[in-house]
């Protein structure tokens, strides 16, 4: 898709996403958007699942999305229009904004809207749990539950300070599963603990959980934690944060096409920031599912993914 073909840029908001002073940025962004001649339609989401029923009915011809809100909002998008060829681009309005981060989008509206005239086109992977798209990170055990309890108590914008509590009552309260996790046929671990896998590096707060994850490599990374108890969970932490895992003793870190994951109980789960089902778990990847505009390349090593995916939008 050349860049002279993109006519349209639906604006799908999400207006329970970020804090309240983001409106003055999207202001800008509509009015940086027009002046470059875009066609911009705008549609303000309702409910969860709405940005996903909404483009799936728009004309695909010359278009493209700009997302604006926070991960589940991207998430809800990247179902919509999984398989297609219109490109997505996910602003930095929500609370951790993980792709958006990853992708390095600025948060200057008039730098997001140049993307759109002179950005590139990547390909994209996309993950499957349970027969449902994801396209960031997930986190099985503790991390699930941290997000079951933000959830339950949510009524608008949420903050990181949203999660202290959830995080403080799941530490002293959480008592760690036992998983049997299979990947690519292979048993991998069986003991008790806590799992993410990603599409992508990046987690909450700049922590790299899945460190060599790439979103086009058509593989998804598993890192298991061995936790029976609290004490471990606070040493994985801290080496997480010193960024010194796989390396340290008790855990699991491999690439894989499909997964399952049986718990002695039901387990929650986090999807891309969101509540997601209870174990047990299916997981597998689906290679090159769709589209994402990002900035252009200004010299060869500076992005993750590998150059011969990217091209010109």
């Amino acid at each position: 898709m050349a860049s002279s073909t993109i006519k349209t840029v639906h604006l799908v908001v999400n207006p329970h996403s970020g804090y309240g002073g983001q409106h003055l940025m999207l202001a800008d962004l509509r009015a940086s958007l027009s002046d470059a001649g875009f066609e911009v339609v705008e549609y303000t989401t309702r409910w969860a699942g709405d940005g996903m029923e909404y483009v799936r009915t728009i004309d695909r011809n010359n278009a493209a999305v700009a997302v604006w809100g926070g991960d589940g909002t991207v998430n809800e998008i990247a179902n919509g229009l999984s398989g297609t060829d219109v490109p997505i681009l996910p602003c930095p309005a929500g609370t951790e904004n993980l792709l958006a981060k990853e992708l390095r989008i600025p948060s200057d509206p008039a730098r997001i809207a140049q993307i759109f005239t002179d950005g590139q086109m990547v390909n994209c992977d996309v993950g499957q749990i349970n027969g449902k798209n994801f396209l960031l990170i997930l986190g099985i055990g503790f991390d699930g539950e941290v997000v079951r309890r933000v959830s339950s108590t949510r009524t608008g914008h949420i903050s990181h300070l949203s999660y202290f509590w959830p995080i403080w009552r799941t530490f002293w309260e959480h008592d760690f599963p036992k998983m049997k996790i299979v990947a690519d046929g292979q048993e991998v671990f069986n003991d008790f603990g806590l799992a993410f896998v990603g599409n992508i590096s990046r987690y909450a707060v700049g922590l790299r959980i899945c460190r060599d994850a790439l979103f086009d490599d058509g593989l998804l990374d598993l890192v298991v934690f061995d936790c029976r108890e609290q004490a471990h969970l606070l040493m994985h932490a801290a080496f997480t944060l010193l960024r010194l895992h796989p390396l340290d003793g008790g855990i699991v870190y491999r690439k894989f096409k499909n997964l399952t994951i049986e718990t002695d109980r039901p387990v929650p789960t986090q999807v891309d920031g969101d509540e997601g089902p209870q174990t047990p778990l299916q997981i597998s990847v689906l290679p090159t599912q769709i589209k994402l505009l990002v900035p252009r390349q200004q010299r060869r090593g500076v992005w993750p993914w590998k150059e011969k995916h990217a091209r010109d939008i």
